[in-house]
């Protein structure tokens, strides 16, 4: 009896060796996906990806180790024997990766998203599939080395910032597609030379263009209806602009601190001109305003140093705060008939300054208005009722030395005026 035990258990412990050492040597696979079809992940050729088993797609997303060298996306990828077609690209995904040098994208990507490749300092050049369709926020941004991008005819979207910071960036051609410029797209591209913008684009955002110091020259689409504030300001090498006769407002400081340019031409479809749109372009000597123009806001020719005659707009009814503020080398305006205010250091320190005609219809002339106008020697006023001015609306070198000539028989009209009075010179004509 118990020699048959043996031989049974001995049998059995045979059997479980086998069973051992067969399951030991068979093959092992790690699987990365989820048998229910959830999304996954996985990392093949040093390139991350989100999986969906379900979909058979996969995403490339941002890796736990920084990408580097040249980067080869490709159209589809094997994981446990399972095929993937790689459908996007990630937010982010390539984020400050400052080694990347190269990206090569496959036909099958049809979304990329925000900041994508921003930051990635050391990438040079870059083709976008024809199957993208939209450029997300920041997808370029500060690419300082990027120097050349093409842009599929199928892009139909901007958003904000794309090329934002991409400083060696030198030209672009737009695709016909874009109708509208987003905020930023190409600010602080101190290298940009040529932009080829579509003559279908009927708007251009704030700061667009903002600092292109080597934006030499741009044309605008006759279409364009708004160019926001700030779009080309900081353009210091650009020497000519022409606003697009479908445009009704100049915004505020669209072309502030080009300090190259010397010719801008305004249409007659512009009725207002914003606060400081103007300010600091040094070179304009002068300009011609539109009799369509009925506001001009704070500031708008502020510091333009080289600035010599302008004649105002006849619909002009009152003249901004600090409108002329530091025109040093202003040396006459002409004032429209229907004008009556002049406001607080609109003319303040226009040195060169010598002679002015206040029409009748005059009422007010703020503090500051004309003050350091140091050379401002003759001051004509044409009403019968002095404008209210303020003890500083002049210099003292003008309240003392100016020749103020007045209509015959309104001198006592200015002498009981306590502010007028302070004029030494009253002179009847």
């Amino acid at each position: 009896m118990k020699k048959c035990l043996d031989n049974i258990n001995v049998k059995g412990l045979e059997k479980w060796i086998l069973s051992f050492c067969l399951f030991a040597f068979l093959p092992f696979h790690a699987s990365a996906i989820d048998v229910k079809g959830k999304k996954n992940s996985a990392v093949v050729d040093g390139i991350s990806y989100q999986l969906n088993a379900k979909k058979e797609t996969a995403i490339v997303v941002k890796s736990p180790d920084i990408y580097s060298g040249d980067i080869v996306i490709p159209e589809k990828i094997e994981v446990d024997s399972l095929t993937f077609y790689v459908e996007e690209i990630a937010a982010s995904a390539f984020e400050k990766a400052t080694g990347v040098t190269s990206i090569s994208i496959p036909k099958g990507i049809s979304k990329i998203g925000p900041r994508a490749f921003s930051g990635c300092s050391s990438l040079t050049a870059i083709e976008l599939p024809k199957s993208i369709e939209e450029l997300p926020t920041e997808l370029f941004s500060e690419c300082s080395s990027l120097v050349d991008v093409t842009l599929p005819k199928s892009i139909r979207k901007m958003s904000n910032d794309v090329f934002k910071g991409c400083k060696s960036l030198a030209e672009i051609v737009i695709p016909a597609s874009i109708t509208t410029l987003p905020h930023g797209t190409f600010e602080e591209c101190s290298n940009l030379k040529e932009v080829d913008l579509p003559t279908g684009m009927t708007s251009i955002a704030s700061n667009a263009f903002e600092n292109c110091s080597s934006l030499e020259q741009i044309v605008i689409p006759t279409g364009v209806k708004s160019i926001g504030s700030e779009a080309f300001m900081g353009c210091s090498s650009l020497r000519e602009f022409t606003f697009p006769s479908s445009l009704s407002k100049i915004s505020n400081s669209v072309l502030k601190n080009c300090s190259s340019l010397e010719e801008v031409h305004l249409p007659n479809s512009v009725s207002e001109i914003a606060s400081e749109a103007f300010r600091s372009c040094s070179s304009l000597d002068s300009l011609y305003l539109p009799n369509s123009v009925v506001k001009i806001g704070s500031g708008a020719f502020r510091d333009c140093s080289n600035m010599r005659h302008l004649t105002l707009p006849n619909g002009l009814v009152s003249i901004s705060s600090d409108l002329f503020r530091g025109c040093t080398n202003l040396e006459n305006i002409a004032f429209p008939n229907g004008l009556k205010q002049i406001g607080s250091s609109a003319f303040e320190g226009c040195t060169s300054l010598a002679k002015i005609t206040l029409p009748s219809s005059l009422k007010e002339i703020d503090g500051s208005a004309f003050d350091k106008c140091n050379n401002l020697m003759t001051v004509n006023v044409l009403g019968a009722t002095p404008p209210k001015i303020s003890s500083n609306s002049f210099s003292k070198t003008t309240f003392r030395e100016a020749a103020v000539h007045i209509r015959k028989g309104t001198l006592g009209n200015f002498q009981i005026n306590k502010q007028w009075a302070k004029f030494l010179d009253l002179i009847e004509r």
